[in-house]
């Protein structure tokens, strides 16, 4: 995957581990409790099997108890016949019930032979011997279970005995039936299909011994038989009930769970192997690989696209830049889609177009420095001979002030010196820095000064000097001569362009933004400003009044500039202009 720059690599990167990571995480998670729990519920299932083929093998243990229960007491019953017919009744009568016999054996009371059935059984029949005889033999002893044995053909044989008791109740014969453990519980053990695949039920004495074992339907080879037909002793050692991982006989890892048949002090083991139990579980792994893997090829792209997406404004911002640097000044970021990025183009635009105008004003400062500095020396090689034609033009003006013509060519001829001079102090004025000394005024303070340097203009033209002040004794940082200056400038161009017999307001209050500055603005009724006008009047040399020198307003620019004010031209909307001093304190 071409990726084009470190930025976007690293935010793909970061994105894929972001989304990949909890991804693992909750697969692995996944993956444990699913296989946790597939474990629990195949143990359950276990358990299950167990206990529905526990409660079978009770049931025909309780009814081969009952069989040899009734046979107990054949020969003393009422019915008729000799006590041996009725014994041998007994005997055949074992072959209608459900279980398979090998052979049944009916002793006379002192052990002689008296019927075997069938007759032609194959193999030795083992009389009773030992603990076994004697327990068939003692008082109350009816059912017994003797020792069990193999047969041949690898079937377990169980001898079953049975005392018959005749009239008097006293042991009158001996019934002793061989059963074939592994063909009768074949239809209770055989079929496996309540367990897993591999899985077998195992019947075995408290010793080990196994009895029976159940087959395994798959089974293409015969099955390894564990050392002398005995279970491992680590599972006799067990508790009952409990499912453990265990080692068949085969050396395989099965889950295994065993009960006590307390009637025959015998074991059921119900086991199956822990590799089939998970096999629904290896599917589920199967796909879950192919839904990571599709979900890992979805944040792959996602992440692509996305880091895509976010780089792209860098990309394009870095174009603009380098063709800003190249020169092409105009150059400014598109629109974008998205809110934030939008935001972003909107403030580099807006801060190239701050830089631009600031470079502008820059440009305009170094020139009119320059201008200034030209000026000063200008202005001061022409006030001296300047001085000189007013003096002589005085004199001269004194010498023709009969005569008509030449007294007024005189008195023009001053009033033009008098515009120089006043021309040559704005321009000293604005071309030399200024020494700005804030203190703490009042409003008060400054109009005072103001209306006592204009009242006899204003007078002139019966203009009213109306003075608001919203501010009271609030105390503002401010240079008190070159403000007042400032002030006298735009109280002055109020009272020049308003009508006869009108008003200009002084107003100082607040502003409304609540920063804590001062507003002083001078409201006149003249003909206010164009759009143009309101654009260039700051500007220096730009004037509207045919005697004006452009100097003033510029001038009073100056003054705010230095004390980090501002001053801002506009029109009433009852008539006239507006000028306003802002002084941050």
């Amino acid at each position: 995957m071409k990726i084009t720059s470190g930025l976007n690599r690293q935010i793909f990167l970061a994105m894929t581990f972001v989304g990949l990571f909890p991804l693992l995480i909750m697969a692995f998670q996944n993956h444990i409790f699913a296989r946790n729990s597939i474990e629990n519920v195949e143990k359950e299932h276990l358990s299950f099997s167990l206990r529905s083929r526990l409660l079978w093998l009770r049931t025909w243990v309780s009814h081969t108890r009952q069989d040899f229960y009734h046979l107990a007491f054949t020969g003393s019953g009422r019915q008729g016949g000799s006590e041996q017919e009725r014994y041998l009744l007994a005997a055949r009568k074992l072959f209608k019930g459900h279980i398979i016999y090998r052979s049944i054996s009916l002793y006379r009371s002192d052990w002689s032979l008296l019927v075997r059935y069938p007759e032609g059984v194959k193999g030795a029949v083992q009389m009773p011997q030992g603990q076994y005889r004697r327990a068939l033999e003692a008082p109350g002893g009816l059912f017994q279970l003797g020792g069990e044995y193999r047969h041949d053909n690898g079937d377990v044989i169980l001898p079953v005995g049975q005392a018959l008791l005749n009239k008097q109740g006293e042991v009158g014969a001996f019934l002793v039936a061989e059963v074939n453990l592994s063909r009768s519980l074949d239809r209770i053990l055989g079929d496996t299909s309540d367990l897993n695949e591999g899985g077998r039920y195992i019947l075995v004495s408290r010793q080990g011994k196994i009895l029976y074992r159940s087959s395994l339907a798959d089974q293409t080879e015969p099955v390894q038989e564990c050392a002398g037909n005995r279970v491992p002793t680590s599972l006799l050692d067990s508790p009952a009930w409990q499912v453990r991982r265990m080692l068949n006989c085969e050396g395989d890892e099965v889950y295994s769970i065993h009960a006590p048949i307390d009637e025959f002090d015998w074991l059921l083991i119900s086991q199956f192997p822990t590799g089939g139990a998970l096999n629904q579980f290896q599917s589920f792994i199967l796909y879950g690989l192919v839904t990571v893997f599709v979900t890992v090829l979805i944040v792959v792209v996602l992440a692509k696209n996305l880091s895509s997406r976010l780089t792209a404004p860098l990309d394009e911002l870095a174009r603009v830049a380098r063709r800003i640097t190249a020169g092409q000044h105009s150059q400014r970021l598109p629109p974008f889609k998205e809110e934030y990025v939008q935001e972003v183009g909107e403030a580099f635009n807006t801060m190239m177009d701050t830089l631009e105008q600031q470079q502008r004003s820059m440009l305009q400062s170094t020139a009119l420095s320059t201008v200034g500095r030209m000026s000063s020396s200008i202005v001061h090689e022409m006030r001296n001979p300047l001085s000189s034609i007013k003096i002589n033009l005085q004199a001269l003006a004194r010498k023709v002030a009969g005569d008509e013509a030449y007294g007024e060519m005189a008195d023009i001829s001053l009033v033009q010196v008098g515009r120089l001079e006043q021309m040559f102090d704005d321009l000293l004025q604005f071309s030399k820095p200024l020494d700005i000394r804030k203190k703490k005024i009042t409003f008060c303070q400054l109009v005072d000064e103001v209306l006592t340097t204009l009242q006899s203009e204003a007078a002139a033209k019966d203009i009213v000097l109306r003075v608001e002040d919203n501010l009271g004794n609030a105390l503002f940082r401010a240079d008190r001569a070159h403000s007042c200056r400032a002030l006298a400038n735009l109280v002055g161009n109020a009272i020049q362009w308003s009508p006869v017999a009108s008003e200009v307001i002084i107003a100082g209050q607040r502003p409304r933004d609540g920063t804590g500055a001062v507003l002083i603005s001078v409201t006149d009724h003249g003909p206010g400003l164009t759009v143009e006008q309101m654009e260039k009047v700051f500007h220096p040399f730009f004037t509207t009044r045919e005697l004006g020198t452009g100097l003033g307003l510029a001038n009073v620019k100056k003054v705010m500039d230095y004390q980090g004010g501002a001053v801002f031209a506009g029109n009433n909307p009852e008539g006239g202009a507006v000028f306003s001093l802002l002084f941050q304190d």
